[in-house]
């Protein structure tokens, strides 16, 4: 399960305020770490991994291939929560060829014999900062500047994400959340940024 809070950043100034502040609702907070992430999201000719409520990610490091699967809505305000499953290899394969996996068992029974095509791209620049509480890490805040690629078009729009650490209360991220809502004005976002994309591309 994965859980995390998602806001719009429609106003540039405060994209990069949230950049150089030292704390954030009583947390102090890391220096930056930039990092560059190019995701790539599949699905069928006939879209069937959304019919079922899901979409398809394949994320490509310099440790190889990551396939995820994520299930789409169960957001409430700012807070989303979500089922994810994923599986690594070293080099993007056809789903025939992954290793054996649930992942793999659940991807085929959705796809049948259909092969996985490129919906759109999603290049961002992610801007990483801890928050911390007496020097112990309890969330992690990723201001994204993420650019929506297809063949016909390139679209940039900003989201800031609060991932829950494993051994942090979802009370801390609700905190986290009230601050960046309240008093940074920030608009709940309650899509992900698949559900984004699908919107800027008017897909149905």
């Amino acid at each position: 399960m994965e859980i995390e809070a998602k806001f719009t950043v429609p106003n540039p100034s405060v994209y990069w305020s949230l950049q150089t502040i030292d704390h954030l609702s009583g947390y102090s907070l890391s220096t930056t770490q930039v990092k560059p992430v190019w995701d790539t999201y599949l699905d069928t000719k006939s879209q069937r991994i959304l019919a079922a409520g899901c979409s398809c990610r394949q994320r490509v490091t310099r440790d190889g291939t990551l396939i995820t699967l994520k299930s789409l809505g169960g957001a409430m305000g700012s807070v989303h929560r979500r089922s994810i499953s994923e599986i690594s290899m070293a080099t993007s394969q056809p789903p025939l060829e992954w290793p054996d996996s649930p992942l793999r068992d659940l991807l085929l029974q959705l796809i049948g014999q259909e092969p996985l095509l490129t919906l759109f791209e999603l290049r961002q620049t992610r801007v990483i900062r801890v928050l911390k509480e007496n020097d112990q890490p309890v969330a992690e805040l990723s201001l994204d500047s993420v650019s929506l690629v297809t063949a016909e078009t390139e679209q940039v729009y900003r989201v800031l994400e609060v991932g829950l650490l494993p051994q942090t209360t979802q009370e801390t991220l609700m905190t986290i959340a009230g601050c960046l809502q309240d008093g940074w004005h920030l608009k709940p976002e309650p899509r992900s940024k698949f559900e984004q994309a699908l919107v800027l591309l008017d897909v149905q």
